[in-house]
């Protein structure tokens, strides 16, 4: 039997498992004139590098099962993928956006829409499950039996199949479901920006590293300063993807209080990673050795140490929790998601700007325009302090 034959229907949802070129475009040809394509993956992690091991495509008729890894070549996918118009559907798809991306070598849609997001825009709660949202949108249970499994080791047996086609089954319901209640709030392109953000929120560029980013600075002499600036200097030009493994603040001041001279001082300070010194160690410990020589007291800048807190200080923590829980349950949306602690830390510097700052100005994008105006008739009911 070809393996590209109906392998089981689920509520008279057929799915194909493909695991040969010919059968790939023949999907890639099913695919070709979908308005949306509802997604997931699943992949391995944990031995080496991310694999993509299984892509589920379903096109809201038919649900696809692509053998990602018995099939070398995409290509028939590729243009599928490339229409600038299609909407692409996931629930969670922060991790799944980048793997489709590099296995099929495509640029992400501009039309993404997360079922995860745009749930929380519409409600209470936000980082639901799949399994949580279709039982509160559609009344169904579907178990999660094969969550940990070894996706890596074929051939994937009858109930791995079915269960990586309940993934993207009932997509096309959910997003039909959230766009009315989006719609019904007037909300629906809000859902897809924010959709956007989300997925894309891990190849954002963070903001730079300065000293302010470092609560015991103050506690460094000024060879150690001059060590410390010139880590932040290096930490500000790795790339997104180098920084995730880069040593963390309270690392890099033990490494300017420290000053290792080489990279087999460097590896035995707590946080610094083996893969860190490989790539970057000489540069590091030459780096240091060098900035802690040419450092002059002229250079040196006295820092006045943070206090923990202030009453200044938990005061207005309490105020924005009240206008945190206040404006997102008058709008009916998911305080966690629109207003995450990212953005009430850019209140609160709003704020410190003065009583008569604008504190909405601080919102950006669509929380702009989501939050704004009931953020502003808060602040005139409930004065900040």
């Amino acid at each position: 039997m070809s393996s590209f034959a109906q392998r089981a229907t689920m509520n008279d949802h057929p799915y194909l498992f493909v695991d040969s070129q010919p059968e790939l475009e023949r999907a890639a040809n099913a695919l070709t004139a979908c308005p949306r394509l509802y997604l997931d993956t699943e992949f391995e992690s944990g031995r080496g590098p991310t694999r993509l091991c299984l892509l589920q495509i379903s096109s809201g008729a038919e649900i696809f099962l692509v053998d990602t890894l018995k099939l070398p070549r995409l290509d028939p996918l590729t243009e599928v993928f490339s229409r600038p118009d299609t909407v692409w559907v996931f629930h969670a798809g922060l991790q799944d956006l980048p793997l489709i991306e590099q296995r099929l070598h495509v640029r992400a849609s501009q039309r993404l829409f997360d079922t995860q997001v745009a749930y929380s825009l519409v409600s209470a709660e936000s980082n639901v499950s799949l399994a949580y949202l279709r039982y509160q949108l559609l009344g169904s249970r579907w178990g999660k039996a094969h969550q940990a499994d070894d996706w890596l080791a074929r051939p994937l047996s009858e109930s791995q199949l079915q269960y990586a086609a309940s993934d993207v089954r009932d997509l096309p319901a959910l997003t039909e479901l959230l766009l009315q209640r989006a719609d019904a709030k007037d909300r629906r392109e809000l859902v897809f920006e924010a959709s956007r953000e989300a997925l894309g929120s891990s190849r954002e560029p963070s903001p730079p590293l300065t000293l302010e980013n470092f609560r015991n600075a103050w506690q460094l002499g000024p060879e150690s300063q001059a060590g410390l600036r010139f880590l932040i200097g290096w930490h500000n030009a790795l790339s997104s993807e180098e920084k995730l493994t880069a040593p963390d603040l309270k690392t890099l001041t033990a490494l300017a209080a420290r000053l290792p001279e080489t990279p087999s001082a460097l590896a035995r300070i707590k946080g610094v990673s083996a893969g860190v010194v490989q790539r970057h160690g000489a540069h590091l410990a030459k780096g240091l050795t060098s900035a802690a020589r040419q450092a002059t007291a002229a250079d040196f800048v006295p820092i006045e140490p943070l206090p923990y807190a202030t009453f200044v200080d938990l005061r207005r923590d309490a105020w924005l929790g009240l206008l945190r829980a206040e404006v997102c349950a008058a709008l009916e949306c998911s305080p966690e998601h629109v207003l995450p602690q990212r953005t009430l830390r850019e209140l609160k510097a709003k704020l410190q700007e003065g009583r008569t700052a604008r504190l909405s100005t601080a919102l950006r994008g669509y929380r702009q325009r989501l939050l704004g105006d009931a953020v502003d008739a808060f602040c005139n009911d409930h004065p900040p302090p």
